[in-house]
């Protein structure tokens, strides 16, 4: 049958222009930003290094298909059918919806595209859901063990430090909670019926790769720090990580900041001010750096993944 495929792809296909209409857009107003921002530190020595910032790029590439391959394992986990590379590239168009204002297009565009392909919407949305949860969760606790760690290493105060990660270990990641959660998140987006089959070993097995991404994330940072010229040294690494992952989490927090747009700037440069020691106008020159960077990562991926050969299966699919 070929019938409704015209539609799916014309939908597909607005989808994506719409939310490539509001990266534009964003990218537009960051590089404005960026020129003042810059204008105003010329005292900085900039030094601009081409190969580490692709090789930054080549990091963030490969992280995203590494998120990408964690929610399709949940996502199969919880009832879906598609295989782990066709997920990956659903999993790398639909996360430009988060570009969209409403955090809502990221999650329900993933749940109606997988339904419009023949496949579990309602799985896609829990599994989504399930996602969301482990990546905050392992972001707020490598930020934790990061950033808390300089903090307490300075202050000699490690309490808050270990009840922190304990709470977002073992409640965060508790099967229950994640049930719960997903549940509530579910009947905010409509479907008052989703339940989350997931055990205790496939939550730790997706917050490991989590992890690792975390890690990939502060990887590529340190690198676009390394590629303008900013002198961070390589114990500065896991510091440069929890300040990502911080930034990251507070951002996706505020609903209304599509992309965590500003939000997460603002988080960054406050930590890199005060963790890497980093002018204020240096660090918020940085932290636009690092959004732009995070774009042309998406947009890098988001071709790949378009090149990628269809199998036969998939085409029977969307057929």
């Amino acid at each position: 049958m070929t019938t409704g495929r015209g539609p799916r792809r014309a939908v597909t296909i607005l989808f994506l222009a719409v939310a490539l209409l509001f990266v534009a857009m964003l990218l537009r107003g960051q590089w404005t930003s960026l020129d003042e921002v810059m204008a105003a530190t010329r005292a900085f020595d900039w030094s601009f290094q081409p190969w580490l910032l692709a090789l930054a790029v080549v990091v963030g590439v490969a992280d995203l298909l590494l998120m990408g391959s964690v929610w399709a394992r949940i996502f199969r986990r919880t009832g879906g059918n598609v295989g782990r590379a066709a997920a990956v590239r659903v999993w790398v168009v639909t996360n430009f919806g988060r570009y969209i204002p409403g955090k809502v297009w990221q999650l329900g565009g993933l749940a109606a595209y997988m339904k419009d392909r023949g496949d579990s919407g309602a799985a896609a949305l829990v599994s989504a859901a399930a996602f969301q949860i482990v990546t905050l969760v392992t972001g707020g606790a490598v930020a934790a063990s990061t950033i808390g760690v300089a903090w307490a290493g300075a202050e000699g105060n490690w309490l808050p430090v270990v009840l922190t990660l304990g709470v977002l270990l073992l409640l965060g990641l508790h099967p229950r909670v994640i049930r719960w959660a997903a549940s509530r998140l579910g009947r905010w987006l409509g479907e008052d019926d989703l339940t989350v089959e997931l055990d205790a070993g496939d939550i730790l097995r997706a917050a490991m790769g989590l992890l690792l991404a975390w890690s990939l994330y502060g990887l590529g940072l340190y690198l676009l720090l390394r590629g303008v010229g900013v002198a961070v040294d390589v114990d500065q690494l896991p510091v440069v990580t929890g300040i990502f992952a911080a930034s990251y989490v507070v951002g996706y927090l505020v609903l209304v900041a599509p992309g965590g747009l500003v939000v997460r700037e603002g988080a960054m440069t406050v930590l890199l001010a005060d963790l890497v020691g980093l002018a204020v106008g240096v660090a918020a020159a940085v932290a636009i750096m690092a959004r732009i960077w995070m774009v042309v990562t998406e947009l890098a991926a988001l071709a790949l993944v378009l090149a990628w050969p269809r199998t036969v299966e998939e085409e029977e699919r969307v057929a």
